[in-house]
């Protein structure tokens, strides 16, 4: 009945949250007053920081560390060190690990995919020391490539401990450390699949099986969401990393240290809510409209080249609006041959006099080197002696 009462108020707590939005949007675009949350950040797509609060103050994160657990299985399957469908032995160690458990039984064989699911959905430390073992040779060693890999990322505030975030070693990371690698391990797409489920089974090589029950609720109460991990130890207090996306506007939000469950989940909310009616994302760069249609290129057989954006830009601006300009800095000393897709040239996104984003500018069309044969025809065209 406790957890049933618990429940219900976190649902309550949503809903107050979605009702009320209104009242949160009084708050200054960089901060929100009256969260539970000790730290927090709102950051776009694109990195850019829309709404922070001591968001580079080193914490403890609690379960938030398995999302670089989770990171390091998945570039592992990537690189072919381990396969989704492997079947690795649970050890003792491994199966006695305290907190939320997959229940696993020691000596037993899991498919590396339902390890992956128990810890993405029910956050089970057991299966994460399990991925941990069977990358590494051990935990210690494999919080050692933990680190290493934060380091890569930019994390330069976090350290692990161990592969599943219980207190005991120290450890300690922050809210924008935690936006970097869920935005990292967000670009998978199992793992997005993972984070939509809201409950499944572990069936176990006996037969017994474990519920599995997703710990991020905005998954299932909060219609924007698309991925998470939630994280709670006495030390850390309740924290949640998520992703939400609405026109176009992807957000990534962690809030850590709040007092209870349900105000990691109505903090979220509350900040995707300002962070939605404050911005929106406005498409500046089109790969299908052309940037140039005069290029002039030496030596071709034809002399002339389309130019087109690699990719389209997002940039995220406030609704009242944002002053930014593009700069288009394309190649004038083009020579054949040319193919498609060869990068010609940059396109630079300013605003306030800072380059935040650098698009490359493609061609979009071949051009095959002229041969003596076009050359003697050009030529001849130009002086008329053709008929």
């Amino acid at each position: 009945m406790k957890k049933i009462g618990c429940f219900m108020l976190v649902l309550i707590l949503l809903a107050i949250a979605m009702i009320n939005n209104n009242h949160v949007l009084i708050s200054n675009a960089e901060s929100i007053d009256g969260l539970s949350a000790k730290s927090y950040i709102v950051v776009d797509g694109n990195g850019k920081v829309l709404i922070s609060n001591h968001a580079d103050e080193r914490v403890e994160v609690a379960s938030i560390c398995k999302l670089m657990t989770t990171l390091l299985t998945l570039e592992s399957i990537d690189a072919g060190v381990i396969g989704v469908d492997d079947k690795v032995i649970a050890s003792e160690y491994a199966c006695s690990a305290e907190g939320s458990q997959a229940f696993l039984d020691a000596g037993s064989e899991y498919c590396i995919r339902d390890l992956i699911k128990s810890v993405v959905i029910a956050s089970a430390n057991d299966s994460a020391i399990v991925l941990a073992e069977v990358i590494g040779g051990n935990e210690e060693n494999f919080t050692k490539s933990m680190n290493l890999r934060a380091q890569e990322l930019g994390m330069k505030n976090t350290l692990y401990g161990n592969a599943t975030g219980l207190s005991g070693n120290k450890q300690y990371s922050t809210a924008q450390d935690t936006a970097i690698i869920l935005n990292e391990i967000s670009k998978y797409e199992m793992y997005q699949n993972d984070c939509k489920i809201w409950m499944d089974k572990l069936i176990h090589p006996s037969g017994r099986e474990t519920e599995l029950v997703n710990t991020n609720r905005l998954v299932r109460y909060y219609p924007n969401c698309k991925t998470g991990k939630t994280g709670y130890t006495d030390e850390a207090g309740y924290c949640l990393s998520s992703t939400a996306e609405k026109d176009n506007l992807k957000l990534t939000c962690v809030v850590l240290g709040c007092d209870s469950s349900a105000d990691r989940f109505s903090d979220s909310v509350a900040l995707y809510n300002k962070a939605f009616a404050n911005y929106k994302s406005e498409k500046i760069i089109d790969k299908d409209l052309p940037i140039e249609n005069d290029i002039v290129v030496k030596r071709g057989k034809s002399d002339r080249i389309q130019v087109v954006a690699e990719s389209d830009y997002y940039l995220t601006i406030p609704r009242q609006g944002e002053d930014y300009t593009i700069e288009y800095n394309v190649k004038r000393d083009l020579s054949a041959p040319i193919k498609r897709g060869d990068v010609v040239g940059a396109a630079n996104i300013v605003v306030d006099g800072e380059v935040v984003a650098t698009i490359n500018l493609i061609a979009d069309m071949d051009i095959d080197k002229e041969s003596y044969i076009d050359i003697v025809n050009r030529v001849v065209s130009k002086f008329g002696f053709v008929n």
